[in-house]
């Protein structure tokens, strides 16, 4: 792994802190349950992000996940991200972004690295820049790519390390892979991929941060009670006022703050369709959910799918295991209904 020193691209603006932008899902199809106009909503978050980012001078990062799909994306989207996209914006591209677990010449991602709207950056080539007189490195991993053991820093104030990856904390225990561990050099691993922010978890001198991501996309009781927000890290002397509500806050403990501030959002109701519930007269319990289930299928005849997902995989159970999996792969192909790891609110 190359050192701080080795690598020339340290940027020469000044900025008074850090923004990492949490799993986008960009698409032009309406998912799950909403009832917006989805693909222009989550532009104009994505856009609001950088026009905060260049208002407070922050230095916006991209945490995997751009794209909801990873190829056949429309002209007319790829054209507004780089429309939307000021100076290259550092990234690191999710399991969304890539068909297979390696990037690719097909997948949408690749094109804007190519044309330079994004800057993919990894662990011989890091991000560096002065942070309110501080020196700042900023290295990423992205998804199917192993974490590091170390960063050999020299003259660094503080070391940020993106991921897109399981990671296996509190709240994620079902789907986690990967357990926090001290990261010799890194201070601060913040990581995409999981959409809601869960506590921080602290191994040695390394914190470990999910960002959680900046859009509503399933429609759950935990997705009710969530704030979309973006991650701000700054130095604890700046005078910053975001003039935005503050949904969290963390002390790194190294003279260093991350504060999770409030994206412009519309109420939960005006976002998702109301649940459609089961007739109370219903003669039994099973009964009830079938009939429930049913009215929501045909009720709510989503762009995604989300619907007949959702109906399918509540009533499986009455099948064998290997013809719900078959059922479950034929409709994921009708639909282009993706993998729900990631996209898990609840």
């Amino acid at each position: 792994m190359l050192s701080s020193t080795e690598v020339s691209n340290t940027e020469p603006t000044a900025f008074r802190g850090l923004l990492f932008i949490g799993d986008p899902h960009l698409e032009a199809r309406v998912p799950g349950f909403r009832k917006d106009d989805y693909p222009s909503t989550i532009l104009q978050k994505f856009s609001w992000c950088l026009e905060f980012a260049i208002q407070n001078r922050l230095q916006p990062f991209l945490l995997g996940d751009l794209f909801q799909l990873p190829q056949d994306n429309p002209n007319w989207l790829i054209s507004q991200i780089i429309e939307n996209v000021p100076r290259p914006l550092p990234a690191i591209h999710g399991n969304h972004d890539v068909r297979e677990n390696r990037i690719s010449e097909n997948d949408s991602i690749q094109i804007l690295f190519n044309s330079g709207t994004l800057r993919r950056i990894d662990a011989d080539y890091p991000w560096i820049g002065n942070v309110d007189g501080k020196q700042v490195a900023v290295s990423g991993t992205s998804w199917g790519e192993k974490l590091p053991k170390r960063y050999e820093r020299r003259t660094e104030d503080l070391v940020v390390w993106m991921t897109h990856h399981d990671i296996l904390i509190p709240g994620y225990e079902d789907a986690g892979r990967i357990r926090p561990k001290p990261l010799s050099g890194i201070d601060v691993v913040i990581n995409g991929h999981i959409h809601r922010p869960l506590p921080p978890v602290q191994t040695g001198e390394t914190h470990w941060i999910t960002a959680g991501n900046i859009a509503r996309r399933t429609r759950s009781d935990a997705t009710r009670s969530r704030t979309p927000s973006v991650v701000c890290l700054t130095h604890k002397g700046s005078d910053l006022d975001f003039q935005r509500p503050v949904v969290n806050e963390y002390d790194l403990g190294n003279d260093w703050q991350l504060q999770w501030i409030a994206i412009p959002h519309e109420h939960f109701d005006d976002v998702f369709h109301e649940a459609v519930e089961s007739d109370e007269s219903a003669p039994d319990e099973q009964g009830s959910g079938f009939i429930a289930d049913l009215q929501e299928l045909i009720t709510r005849k989503t762009e995604t799918g989300a619907g007949l997902i959702q109906f399918l995989n509540d009533h499986l159970d009455d099948f064998a295991p290997e013809v719900g999996q078959e059922i479950l792969s034929l409709a994921g192909e009708v639909t282009q209904h993706p993998d729900q790891d990631s996209l898990d609110e609840s």
